[in-house]
């Protein structure tokens, strides 16, 4: 989850005091603690991987479950939640943690959060810009360009454009999570004050041609690349237990892994049962 990042960048106290105040007193540890207890909770329980990809419930404390908006929470302890009506929320893409590491503690930056999905989740990384290309940058003085329409700009560079028709739709999807987690419908962020016509447009397409126009859309199309999932998973997985990166002749045995986990509801511990199985692993 590359949780150790999620705390890369502090959250502006200017623009996000609420965030400091007293009564969210230990929500920044229980929004980084939130995907490992999920993940926890899956492997402890055996449930069903596509789980990350969406899901009705996740973990959470009293913290983090006021600042979701879901009651009857208390205590410290994580425990398993339903996600309310009209939550948003379900996967991992939409926990507030993905979010915060997909930003710079001032703006959103969907790239960040782009390329998190395509690693994290399908063990896919974009490659890496060309050089001395820059990045988005923030608005200058006097300028009111919402995140999509700087983002627009910088696709313009011949240079970019490829790389980010394949990259941006992961990362703009989820524009309507802020800085730390929380749903807006208009920019905010860098500043104190955006006019009234910055509404966040988080639609899209995806490479694979499926549009999007919600963020429930967007988990249902990612909900549909499962078995790229299961194959990233069963990759990085494979690589942790072997301690080697996964090479062509290991294809077969990848493919093995995934069919293994499709045919057991998805779970985690058949990926697992599968790799210690394989000739791989007993000859490593």
């Amino acid at each position: 989850f590359k949780a150790d990042e999620f705390d890369r960048f502090a959250v502006d106290r200017n623009l996000y005091r609420d965030y400091y105040s007293s009564q969210n007193a230990g929500l920044n540890e229980a929004i980084n603690a939130e995907p490992i207890e999920f993940f926890r909770h899956v492997l402890q329980t055996d449930g069903s991987v596509l789980s990350f990809l969406d899901s009705n419930w996740t973990m959470a404390n009293e913290p983090l479950a006021r600042y979701y908006g879901i009651d009857n929470v208390q205590g410290r302890e994580f425990v398993k939640v339903s996600l309310p009506p009209g939550s948003h929320r379900g996967g991992l893409t939409t926990m507030a943690a993905v979010h915060k590491f997909g930003s710079d503690g001032n703006r959103t930056k969907p790239i960040e959060r782009g390329k998190y999905i395509l690693d994290v989740l399908f063990n896919d990384p974009p490659k890496p810009p060309p050089p001395n290309v820059g990045e988005v940058e923030p608005n200058i003085k006097g300028e009111n360009l919402t995140v999509r329409q700087r983002l627009d700009q910088h696709r313009s560079i011949p240079a970019c454009a490829s790389c980010h028709r394949t990259l941006d739709p992961y990362g703009m999807a989820l524009e309507n999570f802020n800085v730390i987690g929380q749903w807006r419908t208009r920019q905010d962020g860098e500043r104190g004050w955006w006019p009234d016509d910055a509404v966040i447009d988080a639609s899209g397409t995806l490479p694979n041609g499926v549009a999007f126009t919600t963020i429930e859309d967007f988990r249902a199309a990612i909900r549909d690349q499962s078995d790229r999932f299961l194959r990233g998973l069963s990759e990085k997985l494979f690589t942790y237990a072997l301690g080697r990166i996964v090479e062509p002749r290991d294809r077969t045995t990848i493919d093995g892994l995934v069919a293994r986990m499709k045919s057991n509801g998805h779970s985690l511990h058949s990926l697992i049962e599968g790799i210690v199985l394989s000739d791989e692993f007993r000859t490593k």
